[in-house]
């Protein structure tokens, strides 16, 4: 039966782990009995003095705190803290840090970084998201789209089985490449030794002349219009030429200025298409060419018998007027 003595306290409603005691028989003393001797201890000294002990279960019913922030139980809001100890609002789990997963060797094999607080998971109909301040950034449905938002209902870049659209939703076959205004490359370009790559990209205007092959000479222009298309290696340029006076010009006729030094591989020459020329004197019975020198940015003209025989310069004249277009290396 219960003792009376025991049975007959009051009831301790509110517990003050610190200072409340219990008794507790310490049978490493038996300095009053063989069997031990009676002290009293408090509940903190209980929980402190074994921390590695082992609880078959545990139910809490307030908060639970774990080295002040490495895990925080929020009772009050049901909510759990990993690396806070104050998990946010609006979060069930709020994890301050890197969320990895591991194999059974113990090797990180994929990690997240929640370093702002972003969520991963169902956002509706079986979708999977990444969600950032509560706005979904990345969206992954049953039909193996990926959307990739700009966070203010825009999208951003959308890969589905026709192929990747940047800026748009593609809709060609598969594998095709869609984009909403074009592909940018940098200022400078950063060339690559693969021949299969494209580096580069760049349209743009230049400012072409009219020169002497010995001495350049300076020349009066009414027109002196240049455009060019760069496309990796290659670039081609549209030219409008129109002067009426070159002094102290020596040499056979040039034009100079292109935009990019050519290739400079010896004997190798880039021809010109003359789309219209005037009162550029040229031997009689020839025809003239126009030659994208190598490793330089000049173009020489030069005149070749209709009947065979060997080319000649074209003399440089002090007026004239030109157009053509010219594809070369660089």
């Amino acid at each position: 039966m219960a003792d009376s003595k025991i049975t007959g306290l009051a009831a301790l409603t509110t517990a003050d782990p610190a200072n409340d005691m219990l008794p507790i028989v310490d049978v490493s003393d038996n300095s009053m009995a063989a069997s031990g001797t009676t002290k009293r201890i408090s509940i903190n000294n209980i929980l402190a003095c074994s921390p590695s002990a082992t609880l078959a279960s545990a139910t809490i019913s307030g908060d639970l705190t774990v080295d002040t922030s490495t895990l925080k139980v929020d009772s009050t809001n049901n909510r759990v803290g990993i690396g806070t100890a104050s998990p946010a609002a609006g979060y069930a789990l709020d994890v301050r840090g890197i969320l990895a997963a591991g194999n059974s060797a113990g090797t990180i094999i994929g990690g997240i970084s929640f370093s702002s607080r972003p969520e991963i998971g169902a956002i509706s109909n079986h979708n999977l998201g990444l969600i950032a301040n509560n706005t979904t950034m990345h969206l992954i449905t049953p039909a193996g789209v990926f959307d990739w938002y700009d966070g203010v209902g825009g999208t951003r870049m959308t890969l589905n089985s026709t192929g990747l659209g940047v800026g748009v939703t593609p809709a060609g076959t598969g594998g095709c490449l869609q984009l909403k205004s074009g592909i940018t490359f940098p200022a400078t370009q950063v060339a690559s030794s693969d021949a299969n790559t494209l580096d580069d990209y760049e349209e743009g205007t230049f400012t072409p002349t009219v020169r002497g092959g010995g001495t350049p000479g300076t020349t009066t222009y009414t027109t002196q219009i240049g455009r060019y298309t760069k496309v990796g290696r290659l670039v081609t340029v549209s030219v409008s030429l129109a002067w009426t006076n070159v002094v102290g010009g020596t040499g056979g006729l040039q034009f100079g200025g292109l935009p990019f030094t050519s290739a400079n591989t010896a004997g190798s020459y880039d021809g010109i298409s003359i789309a219209y020329v005037s009162n550029i004197a040229s031997t009689a019975g020839t025809v003239l060419y126009g030659l994208v020198e190598f490793g330089s940015t000049v173009v020489t003209m030069t005149q070749t018998p209709t009947g065979g025989g060997t080319y000649g310069l074209v003399t440089l004249d002090t007026a004239g007027e030109i157009a053509f277009t010219a594809t070369y290396t660089v």
